[in-house]
């Protein structure tokens, strides 16, 4: 057994983290762009929309959901919904999990 953080998250707020990632596996570099790609498509797939993350995974999350707050900023448009999750990904609890 691992401790994984775990994200409860609803049908937006995948939409929201699934849109976040694919930006930024746009941005990093081609020997990345792997390891976002599989997050995306693990977020896409998560069990009754609960993603278990391991620390990597957590700051990819946590980096690409800043990043699209900082573009919403940068256009003017309010980031209250991205504020929420970003609130919701911090607070995320550790469970233990079989490993994979």
């Amino acid at each position: 057994m691992e401790k994984q953080r775990l994200f409860k998250m609803t049908d937006i707020e995948k939409n929201m983290l699934v849109r976040a990632l694919s930006d930024k596996q746009r941005r990093v570099s081609s020997d990345r762009c792997s390891e976002v790609r599989a997050l995306v498509e693990k977020t896409e797939q998560a069990p009754q929309n609960r993603l278990y993350m391991n620390e990597i995974e957590y700051q990819w999350i946590e980096i690409a959901l800043n990043d699209m707050r900082n573009a919403y900023l940068a256009a003017g448009r309010s980031s209250g919904g991205i504020d929420k999750v970003l609130l919701k990904l911090f607070r995320s609890r550790y469970k233990c999990v079989p490993a994979r």
